[in-house]
Protein backbone atom coordinates (compact mmCIF):
# COMPACT_ATOMS: atom_id res chain seq x y z
CA UNK A 1 0.00 0.00 0.00
CA UNK A 2 1.63 3.23 -1.13
CA UNK A 3 0.89 6.82 -0.10
CA UNK A 4 2.16 9.95 -1.77
CA UNK A 5 3.38 12.34 0.98
CA UNK A 6 2.69 15.31 -1.31
CA UNK A 7 -0.92 14.27 -1.92
CA UNK A 8 -3.84 15.37 0.30
CA UNK A 9 -7.33 13.91 0.43
CA UNK A 10 -10.18 16.45 0.73
CA UNK A 11 -13.33 15.36 2.57
CA UNK A 12 -16.35 17.62 2.01
CA UNK A 13 -19.08 17.17 4.65
CA UNK A 14 -22.43 18.78 3.73
CA UNK A 15 -25.18 19.36 6.32
CA UNK A 16 -28.92 19.05 5.80
CA UNK A 17 -32.14 21.08 5.95
CA UNK A 18 -32.21 23.73 8.68
CA UNK A 19 -28.65 22.65 9.40
CA UNK A 20 -25.30 24.20 10.21
CA UNK A 21 -21.71 22.96 9.67
CA UNK A 22 -21.60 22.01 13.37
CA UNK A 23 -24.03 19.17 12.63
CA UNK A 24 -21.21 17.42 10.72
CA UNK A 25 -18.59 17.84 13.44
CA UNK A 26 -19.11 14.39 14.98
CA UNK A 27 -18.56 12.74 11.62
CA UNK A 28 -15.45 14.83 11.06
CA UNK A 29 -14.05 13.75 14.43
CA UNK A 30 -14.84 10.10 13.69
CA UNK A 31 -13.18 10.25 10.26
CA UNK A 32 -10.11 11.98 11.66
CA UNK A 33 -9.73 9.45 14.48
CA UNK A 34 -10.05 6.43 12.17
CA UNK A 35 -8.03 7.70 9.20
CA UNK A 36 -4.49 6.60 8.47
CA UNK A 37 -2.31 9.71 9.00
CA UNK A 38 -0.62 9.00 5.67
CA UNK A 39 -3.91 9.81 3.96
CA UNK A 40 -3.22 13.50 4.70
CA UNK A 41 -6.95 14.07 5.18
CA UNK A 42 -8.23 17.65 5.15
CA UNK A 43 -11.83 18.57 5.88
CA UNK A 44 -14.21 21.18 4.52
CA UNK A 45 -17.59 21.77 6.18
CA UNK A 46 -19.35 24.22 3.82
CA UNK A 47 -20.93 27.09 5.74
CA UNK A 48 -22.83 29.24 3.23
CA UNK A 49 -26.09 27.27 3.32
CA UNK A 50 -26.99 27.42 7.01
CA UNK A 51 -30.52 27.65 8.47
CA UNK A 52 -33.08 29.38 6.24
CA UNK A 53 -30.73 29.31 3.25
CA UNK A 54 -31.37 25.57 3.03
CA UNK A 55 -34.86 26.46 1.73
CA UNK A 56 -33.41 27.85 -1.52
CA UNK A 57 -33.54 24.69 -3.63
CA UNK A 58 -30.96 22.04 -4.46
CA UNK A 59 -29.42 23.85 -7.43
CA UNK A 60 -28.70 27.10 -5.61
CA UNK A 61 -27.46 25.18 -2.55
CA UNK A 62 -25.28 23.06 -4.81
CA UNK A 63 -23.68 26.02 -6.55
CA UNK A 64 -22.87 27.61 -3.17
CA UNK A 65 -21.16 24.43 -1.98
CA UNK A 66 -19.33 24.07 -5.29
CA UNK A 67 -18.08 27.65 -4.99
CA UNK A 68 -16.70 26.93 -1.50
CA UNK A 69 -15.04 23.71 -2.66
CA UNK A 70 -13.37 25.35 -5.66
CA UNK A 71 -12.13 28.28 -3.58
CA UNK A 72 -10.86 25.92 -0.86
CA UNK A 73 -8.92 23.79 -3.35
CA UNK A 74 -7.32 26.82 -5.00
CA UNK A 75 -6.38 28.39 -1.66
CA UNK A 76 -5.04 25.12 -0.23
CA UNK A 77 -2.90 24.38 -3.26
CA UNK A 78 -1.50 27.91 -3.35
CA UNK A 79 -0.76 28.13 0.40
CA UNK A 80 1.18 24.86 0.75
CA UNK A 81 4.83 25.77 0.35
CA UNK A 82 5.90 22.14 0.72
CA UNK A 83 4.23 21.29 -2.58
CA UNK A 84 1.40 19.27 -1.05
CA UNK A 85 -1.69 19.35 -3.29
CA UNK A 86 -5.24 18.03 -3.10
CA UNK A 87 -5.19 14.95 -5.32
CA UNK A 88 -8.23 13.03 -4.03
CA UNK A 89 -11.74 14.06 -3.01
CA UNK A 90 -14.56 12.37 -1.08
CA UNK A 91 -17.99 13.89 -0.57
CA UNK A 92 -20.30 13.11 2.34
CA UNK A 93 -23.85 14.42 2.59
CA UNK A 94 -26.34 14.22 5.45
CA UNK A 95 -30.09 14.40 4.82
CA UNK A 96 -30.77 17.13 2.22
CA UNK A 97 -26.98 17.56 2.05
CA UNK A 98 -26.77 14.22 0.25
CA UNK A 99 -28.93 15.57 -2.58
CA UNK A 100 -26.83 18.73 -2.69
CA UNK A 101 -23.78 16.47 -2.87
CA UNK A 102 -25.24 14.66 -5.88
CA UNK A 103 -25.72 17.99 -7.63
CA UNK A 104 -22.14 18.97 -6.81
CA UNK A 105 -20.62 15.78 -8.24
CA UNK A 106 -22.56 16.33 -11.46
CA UNK A 107 -21.06 19.78 -11.93
CA UNK A 108 -17.54 19.04 -10.70
CA UNK A 109 -16.42 17.42 -13.93
CA UNK A 110 -18.44 19.56 -16.33
CA UNK A 111 -18.77 23.22 -15.38
CA UNK A 112 -15.81 23.11 -12.96
CA UNK A 113 -13.57 20.59 -14.67
CA UNK A 114 -10.63 23.03 -14.59
CA UNK A 115 -10.56 22.91 -10.79
CA UNK A 116 -10.85 19.13 -10.55
CA UNK A 117 -8.33 18.20 -13.21
CA UNK A 118 -5.87 15.80 -11.61
CA UNK A 119 -8.13 15.16 -8.58
CA UNK A 120 -9.30 11.58 -8.16
CA UNK A 121 -12.90 11.00 -6.95
CA UNK A 122 -12.63 8.47 -4.12
CA UNK A 123 -15.74 8.04 -1.96
CA UNK A 124 -19.33 9.29 -2.11
CA UNK A 125 -21.41 8.68 1.03
CA UNK A 126 -24.83 9.81 2.26
CA UNK A 127 -26.46 9.52 5.66
CA UNK A 128 -30.27 9.48 5.94
CA UNK A 129 -30.68 11.20 2.57
CA UNK A 130 -34.09 11.19 0.80
CA UNK A 131 -32.76 10.06 -2.58
CA UNK A 132 -36.26 9.21 -3.83
CA UNK A 133 -37.81 12.26 -2.23
CA UNK A 134 -40.36 12.23 0.57
CA UNK A 135 -43.71 10.50 0.32
CA UNK A 136 -45.85 9.14 3.13
CA UNK A 137 -47.30 5.65 2.72
CA UNK A 138 -50.11 3.98 4.62
CA UNK A 139 -50.04 0.25 3.82
CA UNK A 140 -52.07 -0.59 6.94
CA UNK A 141 -54.81 1.87 5.94
CA UNK A 142 -54.67 3.61 9.28
CA UNK A 143 -57.38 6.25 9.75
CA UNK A 144 -54.93 8.49 11.62
CA UNK A 145 -52.39 8.36 8.80
CA UNK A 146 -55.12 8.89 6.22
CA UNK A 147 -55.73 12.24 7.89
CA UNK A 148 -52.19 13.30 8.81
CA UNK A 149 -50.31 12.22 5.65
CA UNK A 150 -52.00 14.74 3.30
CA UNK A 151 -51.61 17.48 5.94
CA UNK A 152 -47.90 16.76 6.39
CA UNK A 153 -47.39 16.61 2.62
CA UNK A 154 -49.06 19.99 2.18
CA UNK A 155 -47.03 21.58 4.99
CA UNK A 156 -43.74 20.04 3.89
CA UNK A 157 -44.11 21.10 0.28
CA UNK A 158 -45.18 24.66 1.14
CA UNK A 159 -43.42 25.60 4.37
CA UNK A 160 -39.89 24.49 3.48
CA UNK A 161 -39.30 26.72 0.49
CA UNK A 162 -38.25 25.41 -2.91
CA UNK A 163 -36.25 22.65 -1.22
CA UNK A 164 -39.48 21.31 0.27
CA UNK A 165 -41.25 21.32 -3.09
CA UNK A 166 -38.32 19.47 -4.63
CA UNK A 167 -38.25 16.89 -1.84
CA UNK A 168 -41.94 16.12 -2.39
CA UNK A 169 -41.55 16.32 -6.22
CA UNK A 170 -44.68 18.44 -6.37
CA UNK A 171 -44.66 19.12 -10.14
CA UNK A 172 -42.49 19.18 -13.26
CA UNK A 173 -40.95 22.51 -12.26
CA UNK A 174 -39.73 20.90 -9.02
CA UNK A 175 -38.54 17.55 -10.42
CA UNK A 176 -34.88 18.20 -9.58
CA UNK A 177 -34.55 14.74 -8.02
CA UNK A 178 -35.55 13.14 -11.32
CA UNK A 179 -32.92 15.16 -13.19
CA UNK A 180 -30.32 14.26 -10.55
CA UNK A 181 -30.76 10.60 -11.46
CA UNK A 182 -29.46 10.85 -15.02
CA UNK A 183 -26.95 12.52 -17.32
CA UNK A 184 -24.00 14.37 -15.84
CA UNK A 185 -25.15 13.61 -12.29
CA UNK A 186 -25.04 9.81 -12.52
CA UNK A 187 -21.93 10.07 -14.69
CA UNK A 188 -20.31 12.08 -11.89
CA UNK A 189 -21.34 9.47 -9.31
CA UNK A 190 -19.92 6.71 -11.49
CA UNK A 191 -16.48 8.34 -11.32
CA UNK A 192 -16.24 7.65 -7.58
CA UNK A 193 -14.55 4.39 -6.66
CA UNK A 194 -17.07 3.66 -3.91
CA UNK A 195 -20.62 4.81 -3.16
CA UNK A 196 -22.31 4.25 0.22
CA UNK A 197 -25.76 4.99 1.62
CA UNK A 198 -26.65 4.67 5.31
CA UNK A 199 -30.30 4.50 6.36
CA UNK A 200 -32.13 4.46 9.70
CA UNK A 201 -34.40 1.48 10.23
CA UNK A 202 -36.43 3.08 13.04
CA UNK A 203 -37.63 6.41 14.40
CA UNK A 204 -36.40 8.53 11.53
CA UNK A 205 -39.41 10.81 11.44
CA UNK A 206 -37.98 12.85 8.58
CA UNK A 207 -36.43 10.43 6.07
CA UNK A 208 -37.95 6.96 5.82
CA UNK A 209 -35.81 3.88 5.34
CA UNK A 210 -36.77 3.21 1.71
CA UNK A 211 -35.71 6.61 0.38
CA UNK A 212 -32.38 6.65 2.25
CA UNK A 213 -31.69 3.05 1.20
CA UNK A 214 -32.62 3.70 -2.46
CA UNK A 215 -35.17 0.90 -2.50
CA UNK A 216 -38.73 0.15 -3.56
CA UNK A 217 -39.03 -1.97 -0.43
CA UNK A 218 -39.49 -0.86 3.17
CA UNK A 219 -40.09 -3.77 5.57
CA UNK A 220 -40.47 -1.33 8.46
CA UNK A 221 -43.29 0.72 6.96
CA UNK A 222 -44.89 -2.47 5.70
CA UNK A 223 -45.11 -3.91 9.24
CA UNK A 224 -45.48 -0.70 11.29
CA UNK A 225 -41.94 -1.35 12.53
CA UNK A 226 -42.90 -4.36 14.60
CA UNK A 227 -40.37 -6.72 13.03
CA UNK A 228 -37.91 -8.55 15.22
CA UNK A 229 -34.40 -7.39 14.36
CA UNK A 230 -31.39 -9.64 14.07
CA UNK A 231 -28.22 -7.59 14.23
CA UNK A 232 -25.14 -8.36 12.19
CA UNK A 233 -22.68 -10.60 13.99
CA UNK A 234 -18.97 -9.93 13.80
CA UNK A 235 -19.25 -6.30 12.79
CA UNK A 236 -15.86 -5.19 11.42
CA UNK A 237 -13.80 -2.49 13.06
CA UNK A 238 -11.93 -2.39 16.35
CA UNK A 239 -11.53 0.10 19.18
CA UNK A 240 -15.16 1.17 19.58
CA UNK A 241 -15.54 3.45 22.59
CA UNK A 242 -18.76 1.80 23.81
CA UNK A 243 -21.19 -0.72 22.40
CA UNK A 244 -20.80 -2.24 18.96
CA UNK A 245 -22.80 -0.66 16.13
CA UNK A 246 -26.16 -2.26 15.44
CA UNK A 247 -26.56 -3.10 11.78
CA UNK A 248 -29.73 -4.95 10.84
CA UNK A 249 -29.24 -8.22 8.98
CA UNK A 250 -31.79 -7.74 6.19
CA UNK A 251 -31.69 -11.45 5.26
CA UNK A 252 -33.10 -12.35 8.68
CA UNK A 253 -36.14 -10.06 8.44
CA UNK A 254 -39.38 -12.03 8.27
CA UNK A 255 -42.94 -10.66 8.44
CA UNK A 256 -43.91 -13.82 10.30
CA UNK A 257 -41.47 -12.91 13.08
CA UNK A 258 -43.04 -9.91 14.78
CA UNK A 259 -42.38 -8.36 18.15
CA UNK A 260 -45.13 -8.78 20.69
CA UNK A 261 -46.21 -5.35 21.87
CA UNK A 262 -47.21 -5.48 25.53
CA UNK A 263 -49.53 -2.65 26.51
CA UNK A 264 -48.66 -1.56 30.03
CA UNK A 265 -50.69 0.91 32.07
CA UNK A 266 -49.34 4.44 31.61
CA UNK A 267 -47.54 6.03 34.52
CA UNK A 268 -48.52 9.46 35.84
CA UNK A 269 -45.51 11.00 34.08
CA UNK A 270 -46.49 9.41 30.76
CA UNK A 271 -50.05 10.65 31.15
CA UNK A 272 -48.82 14.19 31.81
CA UNK A 273 -46.68 14.08 28.70
CA UNK A 274 -49.46 12.62 26.53
CA UNK A 275 -52.40 14.67 27.75
CA UNK A 276 -50.77 17.93 28.86
CA UNK A 277 -47.34 18.57 27.33
CA UNK A 278 -48.01 17.32 23.79
CA UNK A 279 -51.30 19.25 23.40
CA UNK A 280 -49.56 22.38 24.77
CA UNK A 281 -46.76 21.97 22.25
CA UNK A 282 -49.24 21.52 19.43
CA UNK A 283 -51.24 24.57 20.48
CA UNK A 284 -48.27 26.85 21.22
CA UNK A 285 -45.09 25.61 19.55
CA UNK A 286 -46.51 24.26 16.28
CA UNK A 287 -48.16 27.54 15.16
CA UNK A 288 -44.98 29.47 16.02
CA UNK A 289 -42.81 26.98 14.09
CA UNK A 290 -45.22 27.13 11.17
CA UNK A 291 -45.16 30.93 11.08
CA UNK A 292 -41.34 30.95 11.29
CA UNK A 293 -41.03 28.44 8.44
CA UNK A 294 -43.53 30.22 6.21
CA UNK A 295 -41.81 33.54 6.91
CA UNK A 296 -38.48 31.96 6.04
CA UNK A 297 -39.97 30.51 2.85
CA UNK A 298 -41.27 33.91 1.74
CA UNK A 299 -38.01 35.65 2.62
CA UNK A 300 -35.85 33.14 0.77
CA UNK A 301 -38.21 33.21 -2.21
CA UNK A 302 -37.66 36.96 -2.53
CA UNK A 303 -33.93 36.77 -1.76
CA UNK A 304 -33.26 34.16 -4.45
CA UNK A 305 -35.62 35.41 -7.15
CA UNK A 306 -32.69 36.60 -9.29
CA UNK A 307 -30.96 33.23 -9.10
CA UNK A 308 -34.16 31.35 -9.91
CA UNK A 309 -34.61 33.50 -13.01
CA UNK A 310 -31.04 32.72 -13.99
CA UNK A 311 -31.68 28.98 -13.54
CA UNK A 312 -34.83 29.23 -15.66
CA UNK A 313 -32.99 31.15 -18.41
CA UNK A 314 -29.89 28.94 -18.24
CA UNK A 315 -27.62 31.82 -17.18
CA UNK A 316 -26.53 30.59 -13.75
CA UNK A 317 -23.72 28.25 -14.92
CA UNK A 318 -21.93 31.05 -16.79
CA UNK A 319 -22.47 33.43 -13.85
CA UNK A 320 -21.01 30.79 -11.53
CA UNK A 321 -17.94 30.24 -13.71
CA UNK A 322 -17.36 33.98 -13.78
CA UNK A 323 -17.75 34.15 -10.00
CA UNK A 324 -15.08 31.54 -9.32
CA UNK A 325 -12.83 33.13 -11.95
CA UNK A 326 -12.48 30.30 -14.43
CA UNK A 327 -10.50 31.78 -17.29
CA UNK A 328 -7.65 30.86 -19.58
CA UNK A 329 -5.25 32.06 -16.89
CA UNK A 330 -6.79 29.74 -14.29
CA UNK A 331 -6.86 26.84 -16.73
CA UNK A 332 -3.14 27.35 -17.34
CA UNK A 333 -2.46 27.59 -13.58
CA UNK A 334 -4.30 24.34 -12.81
CA UNK A 335 -2.63 22.51 -15.68
CA UNK A 336 0.86 23.64 -14.69
CA UNK A 337 0.25 22.85 -11.02
CA UNK A 338 -0.71 19.23 -11.59
CA UNK A 339 1.66 18.51 -14.44
CA UNK A 340 4.55 19.63 -12.23
CA UNK A 341 3.77 17.01 -9.60
CA UNK A 342 5.79 13.87 -10.18
CA UNK A 343 5.25 10.96 -7.87
CA UNK A 344 8.38 9.70 -6.20
CA UNK A 345 8.66 5.94 -6.20
CA UNK A 346 9.32 4.46 -2.79
CA UNK A 347 12.52 2.42 -2.55
CA UNK A 348 11.43 -0.84 -0.94
CA UNK A 349 15.07 -1.62 -0.06
CA UNK A 350 15.80 1.67 1.70
CA UNK A 351 14.72 0.63 5.16
CA UNK A 352 16.35 -2.74 4.76
CA UNK A 353 19.65 -1.21 3.68
CA UNK A 354 19.66 1.19 6.64
CA UNK A 355 19.13 -1.66 9.07
CA UNK A 356 21.89 -3.91 7.77
CA UNK A 357 24.83 -4.27 10.14
CA UNK A 358 28.30 -5.75 9.47
CA UNK A 359 29.70 -6.24 12.96
CA UNK A 360 30.90 -9.86 13.08
CA UNK A 361 32.78 -9.55 16.37
CA UNK A 362 29.86 -10.10 18.80
CA UNK A 363 30.28 -12.99 21.19
CA UNK A 364 28.00 -16.03 21.33
CA UNK A 365 25.91 -14.64 24.24
CA UNK A 366 25.08 -11.53 22.24
CA UNK A 367 24.23 -13.72 19.26
CA UNK A 368 21.87 -15.85 21.38
CA UNK A 369 20.25 -12.76 22.90
CA UNK A 370 19.75 -11.24 19.46
CA UNK A 371 18.29 -14.48 18.15
CA UNK A 372 15.87 -14.73 21.06
CA UNK A 373 14.83 -11.10 20.80
CA UNK A 374 14.48 -11.41 17.05
CA UNK A 375 12.26 -14.48 17.43
CA UNK A 376 10.04 -12.59 19.92
CA UNK A 377 9.70 -9.63 17.56
CA UNK A 378 9.00 -12.01 14.68
CA UNK A 379 6.21 -13.70 16.68
CA UNK A 380 4.66 -10.32 17.58
CA UNK A 381 4.76 -9.22 13.96
CA UNK A 382 3.18 -12.50 12.88
CA UNK A 383 0.36 -12.01 15.41
CA UNK A 384 -0.25 -8.45 14.22
CA UNK A 385 -0.28 -9.53 10.58
CA UNK A 386 -2.71 -12.36 11.37
CA UNK A 387 -5.04 -9.97 13.21
CA UNK A 388 -4.90 -7.49 10.34
CA UNK A 389 -5.69 -10.22 7.83
CA UNK A 390 -8.66 -11.39 9.91
CA UNK A 391 -9.97 -7.82 10.15
CA UNK A 392 -9.50 -7.37 6.40
CA UNK A 393 -11.52 -10.53 5.75
CA UNK A 394 -14.33 -9.24 8.01
CA UNK A 395 -14.47 -5.96 6.11
CA UNK A 396 -14.47 -7.72 2.75
CA UNK A 397 -17.27 -10.05 3.83
CA UNK A 398 -19.33 -7.14 5.14
CA UNK A 399 -18.82 -5.02 2.02
CA UNK A 400 -19.66 -7.92 -0.32
CA UNK A 401 -22.84 -8.64 1.62
CA UNK A 402 -24.13 -5.08 1.75
CA UNK A 403 -23.11 -4.29 -1.81
CA UNK A 404 -25.54 -6.97 -2.97
CA UNK A 405 -28.29 -6.47 -0.38
CA UNK A 406 -30.69 -5.34 -3.14
CA UNK A 407 -29.85 -8.22 -5.46
CA UNK A 408 -33.23 -9.65 -6.63
CA UNK A 409 -32.03 -13.09 -5.60
CA UNK A 410 -31.82 -12.10 -1.93
CA UNK A 411 -34.53 -13.89 0.04
CA UNK A 412 -35.71 -10.93 2.11
CA UNK A 413 -36.96 -9.06 -0.97
CA UNK A 414 -39.46 -11.82 -1.69
CA UNK A 415 -40.99 -11.52 1.78
CA UNK A 416 -42.16 -7.93 1.43
CA UNK A 417 -44.25 -5.95 -1.04
CA UNK A 418 -42.99 -3.14 -3.20
CA UNK A 419 -44.17 0.32 -2.27
CA UNK A 420 -46.65 1.91 -4.72
CA UNK A 421 -44.24 4.40 -6.31
CA UNK A 422 -45.25 6.79 -9.05
CA UNK A 423 -43.37 6.70 -12.35
CA UNK A 424 -40.92 9.44 -11.35
CA UNK A 425 -39.81 7.60 -8.24
CA UNK A 426 -39.55 4.31 -10.12
CA UNK A 427 -37.28 6.05 -12.63
CA UNK A 428 -35.06 7.46 -9.86
CA UNK A 429 -34.64 4.03 -8.24
CA UNK A 430 -33.98 2.36 -11.60
CA UNK A 431 -31.34 4.89 -12.64
CA UNK A 432 -29.52 5.01 -9.29
CA UNK A 433 -29.57 1.21 -9.01
CA UNK A 434 -27.50 0.94 -12.19
CA UNK A 435 -24.58 2.02 -10.00
CA UNK A 436 -23.11 -0.20 -7.31
CA UNK A 437 -23.86 0.94 -3.75
CA UNK A 438 -22.90 -0.30 -0.32
CA UNK A 439 -26.20 -0.01 1.56
CA UNK A 440 -25.96 0.03 5.37
CA UNK A 441 -29.14 -0.35 7.50
CA UNK A 442 -28.35 1.23 10.90
CA UNK A 443 -30.32 0.90 14.10
CA UNK A 444 -30.09 4.01 16.28
CA UNK A 445 -32.17 3.83 19.45
CA UNK A 446 -33.26 7.41 19.82
CA UNK A 447 -36.44 9.48 19.88
CA UNK A 448 -35.05 11.22 16.80
CA UNK A 449 -32.76 8.83 14.97
CA UNK A 450 -32.54 11.27 12.04
CA UNK A 451 -30.29 13.48 14.15
CA UNK A 452 -28.77 10.52 15.95
CA UNK A 453 -27.33 8.86 12.86
CA UNK A 454 -24.72 11.65 12.68
CA UNK A 455 -24.70 12.52 16.42
CA UNK A 456 -25.86 15.99 15.43
CA UNK A 457 -25.59 17.35 18.97
CA UNK A 458 -22.13 15.96 19.57
CA UNK A 459 -20.55 12.73 20.75
CA UNK A 460 -20.87 13.36 24.47
CA UNK A 461 -22.39 11.60 27.45
CA UNK A 462 -25.87 12.75 26.39
CA UNK A 463 -25.68 11.06 23.00
CA UNK A 464 -27.36 7.63 22.75
CA UNK A 465 -24.77 4.81 22.76
CA UNK A 466 -26.16 3.46 19.47
CA UNK A 467 -25.68 6.91 17.91
CA UNK A 468 -22.03 7.09 18.92
CA UNK A 469 -21.49 3.51 17.72
CA UNK A 470 -23.06 4.31 14.34
CA UNK A 471 -20.86 7.39 13.81
CA UNK A 472 -17.73 5.48 14.84
CA UNK A 473 -18.63 2.62 12.50
CA UNK A 474 -19.07 4.98 9.54
CA UNK A 475 -15.69 6.54 10.32
CA UNK A 476 -14.01 3.11 10.32
CA UNK A 477 -15.85 2.08 7.16
CA UNK A 478 -14.71 5.23 5.37
CA UNK A 479 -11.13 4.72 6.58
CA UNK A 480 -11.11 1.13 5.33
CA UNK A 481 -12.57 2.02 1.95
CA UNK A 482 -10.18 4.90 1.20
CA UNK A 483 -7.18 2.92 2.45
CA UNK A 484 -8.07 -0.01 0.18
CA UNK A 485 -7.99 2.34 -2.82
CA UNK A 486 -4.20 2.81 -2.58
Amino acid sequence: MSYDPRSSHLFVLIHGLWGTPEHMESLRQSFKAAMDPRENAVFLLPSRNAKFKTFDGIEILGYRVLLEVCQFIQQYNEDNKDGRQIRRISIIGYSLGGLVARFVVGKMFTECREYFRGIEPALFLTMATPHIGIKFFNPQHSLWRSITNPVLTFLGSNALGKSGRELFITNSYNDTLVRLSSGEFTEGLARFQRRVVCANVKNDRTVAFYTAFVSEYDPFIDTQNRLNYTFEQGVPGTGYSGILPRIVDMDKLDPADMRVVVRRPRTLKQKLVLYVMIPCLLVVFFPIALIVNISGTIYRHVATSRYRRMIRDGDLPSEFRERIGISSRLTRYVSETYESIVKESDDPNAARNNDVGDDDDDDDDDDNLSMGLGQHIHDDKASIVAAEQLEEEKWNTFIDKYSSVMDPRRDWLGRFKKLPFDEKRKLIVRNLSELEWIRVPLYVKSINSHGGIVARRGMNEDAPPTSIAAVEFVGKLVSHLVSSMH
